[in-house]
């Protein structure tokens, strides 16, 4: 009966791991697997530093749309208002008229 290949029991060693294992057979690896974290972190900081920044801007945009909305609400609001201010305008003139016209008779 051949014997195949022992399979390890658990879990697969990670590359950081088999880094820091290297790290203990040789003498100046140690360093290398520091500067790797070190750029690893600095990575991961430019990183999270993106997404802030990304979502900061979205939330902007969203404002934005926001604030833009106001202003055609606004807008309408002041058309529709010269609106009614001119029929105002109008209906007072008619009164007006009328009222004369009675006062003539």
């Amino acid at each position: 009966m051949k014997k195949g290949p022992m399979k390890l029991m658990g879990k697969k060693k990670s590359a950081a791991k088999k880094m820091v294992d290297t790290a203990k057979l040789k003498p100046g690896a140690k360093k290398l697997v520091e500067g790797v974290a070190a750029k690893n972190t600095v990575a991961k900081m430019k990183k999270a530093a993106a997404m802030k920044m990304k979502k900061a801007a979205m939330k902007l945009k969203e404002e934005e749309k926001s604030v833009m909305t106001m202003k055609k609400a606004a807008m309408k609001l002041k058309k529709d208002s010269a609106a009614m201010m001119k029929k105002a305008a109008m209906k007072m003139k008619k009164v007006s008229a009328m009222k004369m016209k009675m006062k003539k008779k």
